[in-house]
């Protein structure tokens, strides 16, 4: 903003300064007009730069009308966010095996990112394809058939205990 002032500020100080040294004549009004325009150009400079730069970034049709903003991903940040979930979420996982059953386990989860469409809006989304349960204690068939229906049932994937 400090920007903007100073260069309007200046333009007009300028173009002040020369049309009172400007000698009367038949160019001085040329001059005089040519000013003013300079002056005008520095006052509406940032708007024509909005316009061409279009910092919204929304599309324009054909008639003139606006259509929907669009919006830019960061696709890293969203993966990186995405593994930080996932790790939570085994240890989670773990946490809450440990507690039902009394068994130390290794969670690990298989995912993979699904697009899901809604009308003409999409979006990304997590999806577990397999959880592996890797034994560290030992676990009694029994316990490992529970836990393996348990799974299945709550989280409505593939269950592997090795």
């Amino acid at each position: 903003m400090n920007e903007y002032l100073l260069g309007v500020i200046g333009t007009i100080l300028i173009c002040a300064l020369l049309t009172a040294i400007l000698p009367q004549g038949k160019t001085s009004g040329v001059i005089k007009a040519i000013t003013r325009m300079a002056c005008v150009l520095a006052i509406v400079a940032p708007i024509l730069k909005y316009l061409q730069t279009g910092s919204l970034h929304s599309n324009i049709n054909v008639d003139g009308n606006l259509t929907e903003t669009v919006i830019e991903t960061d696709e890293t940040y969203i993966k990186y966010y995405s593994e930080m979930r996932i790790r939570e979420t085994e240890k989670a996982l773990e946490n809450e095996l440990a507690e039902r059953y009394a068994v130390s386990v290794e969670v690990h989860l298989i995912w993979d990112t699904v697009m899901e469409y809604a009308g003409k809006y999409s979006a990304e989304s997590i999806q577990i394809k397999r959880i592996e349960i890797e034994r560290i204690s030992e676990i009694s068939e029994e316990k490992a058939a529970k836990m393996y229906e348990y799974l299945t049932k709550n989280y409505c994937s593939e269950v592997l205990i090795e």
